[in-house]
């Protein structure tokens, strides 16, 4: 199983794509891949429902728990390099679904790296904000993840922790903590621990429900800097997204400090994708 998988994710790369999609029905399988032009096919004459499994244990899900939505990640060892892995699982009686993302194939190690554009000014003006709510938004896969922690790597003589479930790619620059419902640390059990930390900034990877948004609010209006994540098709869905997850839209006025959007699309010069960012500081 891991020859089968190293040679998929081989295949994808060779096709710069970062998302494997598994769908798995009855007697037929198949397998996707994202690309710019969409989900294009991929042959492949293995057991997929083997590879299904047995990316499901790599990324430690709980394999009796057939019905439930799962997500986890692990890493490989391909050609010298770790690649950071996660593995999304979903199952009806009929349908196996699995998603497998290379997290870390394209990570930017400095601003520049993200897009052939500048956007040195609005980066600029971004560090200067130092309280309320930064919210960095984008379609799934848009890179949105990447560039919001590029940019917190260059911000200095700063505390950062991050509240992640899962964590996905290791920092050494922050201090990230990792949700684990079975332990008991849920996501607001973890908000109350960091601010105990006296933190610069707190980071929520991935705004996905009512949780995430209450508690990134809470701590914007207790004078903290919070930077999140939030899937949203536009930069202007990015409020209706909040409010669909219980956020007034006064609460949104009075801590949204900056909207980030960005989608990719082919570099100007070429190689590979880049960003393209629209900035909205909401006080101006």
């Amino acid at each position: 199983m891991e020859r089968i998988l190293e040679n998929l994710v081989v295949s994808a790369l060779s096709k710069r794509s970062t998302d494997i999609h598994f769908q798995i029905e009855d007697n037929k399988q198949m397998i996707l891949l994202r690309s710019l032009n969409g989900l294009v096919p991929l042959t492949f004459t293995d057991n997929l429902s083997d590879l299904y499994e047995y990316c499901k244990f790599k990324a430690n899900l709980d394999l009796s728990l057939n019905m439930i939505p799962q997500t986890g990640s692990f890493e490989i060892i391909l050609r010298k390099q770790k690649l950071n892995l996660r593995f999304s699982a979903i199952e009806t009686y009929h349908t196996k679904s699995g998603v497998l993302r290379i997290l870390n194939l394209h990570r930017a190690e400095n601003l520049k790296d993200l897009s052939s554009n500048d956007f040195s000014d609005e980066f600029s003006k971004l560090s200067a904000v130092d309280n309320g709510l930064i919210l960095f938004c984008g379609s799934t896969g848009s890179g949105k993840s990447t560039s919001m922690f590029t940019w917190l790597k260059t911000l200095k003589k700063k505390r950062i922790y991050t509240i992640e479930d899962p964590i996905e790619q290791i920092f050494t620059d922050f201090m990230q903590v990792q949700v684990n419902m079975k332990q008991g640390l849920t996501f607001d059990e973890a908000v109350f621990q960091l601010l105990r930390h006296d933190p610069d900034i707190i980071v929520i990877g991935e705004i996905r429900g009512p949780n995430e948004a209450k508690a990134a609010i809470r701590s914007a209006y207790g004078g903290h800097l919070v930077v999140a994540t939030i899937h949203a098709a536009t930069i202007n869905q990015t409020k209706f997204r909040l409010m669909d997850f219980g956020i007034t839209e006064t609460d949104i006025e009075q801590t949204l400090k900056v909207t980030v959007f960005q989608r990719l699309l082919l570099r100007n010069d070429k190689k590979g994708r880049g960003a393209q960012f629209e900035f909205i500081f909401h006080e101006s």
